[in-house]
Parts: structure tokens; C-alpha cells; sequence
């Protein structure tokens, strides 16, 4: 097979018709409840991890848990399946109403930050389900549209005063809005959707971006407006995030034992191609898988992470168009990862070059002054390469959790030498 080293627009979006296919069915993005691939036919795997969630969250009228695990192991397209089957997967029987994403934390928010997100979403939630049109009357959300457009003004333009769009003259807004004002909004909320007979389930992530304190003085923060009757919420994050709730032992006793995400094994992941080439195929048609099964084992059997597989495997795809239809192999994989590996390396400067050789080498982080010993470059001198590789997104920079003049360096998660270095390794 030979690699095909220029293509035009209208190539690559036809590489995948010569598959019978509408797309790729190797998107890395988490798998949602309003996606293209219907999460109840593409979900393959965590039988157990399925019914544990689903336990907890009908086991009271108000819950708060955590679903943890590594980069790229599918936590939340996890949480997104466990939400359909109580909210959609039977709509008309479901106890349960959700929002159609998750809600994306951020390092500097505090407790209105949360709540005014919150009830964001929930009412965008209302309009994509059409709760009133399911039988649902919830006065209260006229009233959180109005705050919710109160506070974006108000975040959006940095002063208040301002008349809103859907306001008359004659309203006007308040100069402060407490978190009491936000809470009250959300209590009222779900006493009527519980009076509807319906509890809402709210999940949200990002939790990685933000260190263990702030983590930690966040969930103290938010703890009492989780804990609202009809209110259940899922945060999603690394395994690092149970540190932040054993700061605070009140915050620790409202959360309930976290559900932990391994690997899903190669027959899942194979299985989870397959539904999605079924989902994605034309209408009446056949579809010719653009894979080999062996290959997939092999690939995810060194990767052990279903993005960076799917990612693998997409990009060789892509890079072997005009031989398609054909099923990709090793040797493929490895040419088009050997072509990044040199693209990425062309860019950096000798010191760079060194730096992350060195790291590929390794595999594992480094204390900054082994790195100096392996590279030869004094470790003053390895301060402004180091700041400009983590500006490029190769590596990151930790600090010792015990001392903080440590630092550690490491290739990034997402560093697509990572793939490479792991892939190569695959035939040895």
C-alpha cells in the first residue's frame, strides 16, 4: 500500500463513502446523548460499572457520585449511556430528566459560577426535550430563563444595569445576585419536577484542568447545593480528583463511593466498531469494515486507550484514501505514525529534539535534573525549551506533591510521539 502524501478537500471527505459509510466511525469525541451515533446502539461493555451507577442514582431522591478514570478510557460516554437508559431509553416511563451535555467546570468558578451553569443548561435541557410538551408545567422556569439571562449579561459584559433581551424597561436587574437567589431557583425547580414525578440528573467534567485545592475548596463550596432533593449530580474526572475530597471530611461524607473505569478489553473495542459501522452506514446499503480485527487488538493492546487507538486508526485511514477500500495494517499504521513522529520532530530546535528523545526513551517522567544528565544541557539552560514544549502541548510539568522546588517533566497524554513511540513497539 502506498502513503499518499497530498489530497484535496473533496478526497477526504469521500474516503469514507468508499466504505459505505456516512463517517468516520473512529471519531475520538465522547459519544453523546444528541450525536449522530445513537449511544444506545453504539455502547459496548461496563455491564457492572452500568448497574452500579444505575443503583446509586435510584437508591435516594438525591445523590452526588463520581465516575473516575484515566484519559481516553471512556468515562463519559459511560455516563452518557447510564443517563439514556434512565431518561430516554423509555422517555414516557423515565423517572428521570437530564441535560443534553455535560457541564464543563472551570479553575476560577465559584458557588454562582455553579449554579448559574447549572440552571443554564437545565433550561436549554427543557427546550431540546420539550418538557412542556411531554405534559411537564414548571413555572419555575420562566423565572431561571430570566436569571439566566441576567447573568450572562452580566458575565458576557462586566457591569449590571443593563437591559435584557426579553425585558421591559420598566424591569430592572439586580446589582448583586447571591447564591441563595440561584439555590432557591434550582430547589423550586426540581420540587415541581418531582411533583411531575421526575428527578434530574446533571453530570460534569473538566475536572482534570484543576488541581487538587482548588478541587477541593470547590466541592466544599457547591456541598450544600448538591445535596437539593430531586438533584443528582456525576462528576467526571482522573482518578487524582479523590485526593480533593479527603481534604475535607464533610465534603467526603455526601459523595457516594466513586465508580472507578478500567480499560474496556479488545472485544469491546471492536465490538463498539462494528455498532458504530452499522449506525453510520447509508441507508438499504452494505458497508466494508475499514479495519482489521488483529490489527485493532494489536494497536490497543499497546496503546490501552480507546481515543488514542481510534486515533491511530482514523489518521492512517485517512492517509491510505486512495488505496480504499482496504483493510489498514501494522506496517501502514507505522509508516503514517513514522511521517508525524518526523513532522513534529522537523519543527522543534536541537535542545527540543533532545529533550523529548530523551523522554521517549524513558517513558515515564523525570525529575528535572536526570533530565539535564540525559539531554546534556544544564538545567538552567532547560527552562525556556521545557516552556515552549509545554506551550506546543509535548509535554507537561508537575511539581512534587511533597516538595514543590521538584519538578517532573513527561510526553503530554495527547503527544502524538506518544502514539508513535507505543505503536513502533507493537511487532517487538
Amino acid at each position: 500500500m502506498v502513503l499518499q502524501e497530498e489530497k484535496s478537500p473533496e478526497d477526504l471527505k469521500s474516503v469514507w463513502s468508499k466504505y459505505g459509510l456516512r463517517e468516520s466511525p473512529f471519531i475520538t469525541a465522547p459519544t453523546r446523548l444528541l450525536d449522530t451515533l445513537p449511544i444506545g446502539k453504539v455502547f459496548s461493555g461496563r455491564e457492572d460499572e452500568t448497574k452500579r451507577l444505575i443503583k446509586i442514582l435510584i437508591s435516594s431522591n438525591t445523590t452526588r457520585t463520581l465516575v473516575l478514570g484515566d484519559f481516553g478510557v471512556g468515562k463519559t460516554t459511560f455516563v452518557n449511556f447510564v443517563k439514556w437508559v434512565l431518561c430516554l431509553k423509555e422517555k414516557s416511563k423515565s423517572e428521570f430528566v437530564t441535560t443534553p451535555i455535560e457541564i464543563k467546570i472551570q479553575p476560577n468558578w465559584n458557588a454562582n459560577s455553579f449554579l448559574l451553569s447549572t440552571l443554564s443548561s437545565i433550561h436549554y435541557a427543557s427546550i431540546i426535550f420539550k418538557w412542556e410538551e411531554d405534559g411537564m408545567n414548571l413555572p419555575s422556569l420562566k423565572k431561571i430563563e430570566e436569571y439566566v439571562t441576567i447573568g450572562t449579561q452580566k458575565a458576557v459584559q462586566g457591569t449590571v444595569g443593563i437591559i435584557g433581551a426579553g425585558y421591559s424597561e420598566t424591569k430592572s436587574m439586580p446589582s448583586v445576585i447571591s447564591p441563595e437567589v440561584y439555590e432557591n431557583l434550582l430547589t423550586n425547580l426540581c420540587l415541581e419536577l418531582r411533583e411531575c414525578g421526575k428527578q434530574l440528573i446533571v453530570s460534569y467534567d473538566n475536572m482534570e484542568n484543576i488541581n487538587s485545592n482548588q478541587l477541593a475548596d470547590f466541592f466544599r463550596t457547591i456541598k450544600d447545593y448538591i445535596q437539593t432533593e430531586g438533584f443528582h449530580s456525576i462528576f467526571i474526572g482522573p482518578t487524582k480528583c479523590l485526593s480533593a475530597l479527603e481534604k475535607y471530611p464533610q465534603v467526603h461524607s455526601v459523595f457516594t463511593q466513586p465508580t472507578i473505569l478500567e480499560s474496556l478489553t479488545e472485544e469491546n473495542v471492536l465490538e463498539i466498531i462494528k455498532k458504530r459501522c452499522e449506525a453510520l452506514k447509508f441507508k438499504d446499503g452494505n458497508y466494508i469494515p475499514p479495519y482489521d480485527d488483529d490489527t485493532v487488538r494489536d494497536v490497543y493492546k499497546r496503546l490501552n486507550n480507546i481515543r488514542f487507538t481510534f486515533k491511530v486508526l482514523e489518521d492512517t485511514t485517512l492517509f491510505t484514501e486512495m488505496e480504499a477500500p482496504c483493510k489498514i495494517t501494522i506496517r501502514e499504521i507505522q509508516a503514517v505514525q513514522e511521517k508525524e513522529k518526523q513532522e513534529i520532530l522537523s519543527k522543534l530546535t536541537t535542545q527540543e529534539t533532545k529533550i523529548i528523545s530523551a523522554l521517549m526513551d524513558v517513558q515515564d517522567k523525570v525529575i528535572l535534573g536526570k533530565l539535564a544528565k540525559l539531554t546534556n544541557i544544564g538545567s538552567t539552560n532547560l527552562t525556556n525549551p521545557l516552556k515552549d514544549l509545554e506551550d506546543k502541548g509535548l509535554i507537561t510539568i508537575t511539581k512534587s506533591k511533597k516538595d514543590k522546588r521538584r519538578k517532573y517533566v513527561q510526553l503530554s497524554e495527547n503527544s502524538y510521539l506518544r502514539y508513535f513511540f507505543a505503536s513502533e513497539k507493537i511487532d517487538n
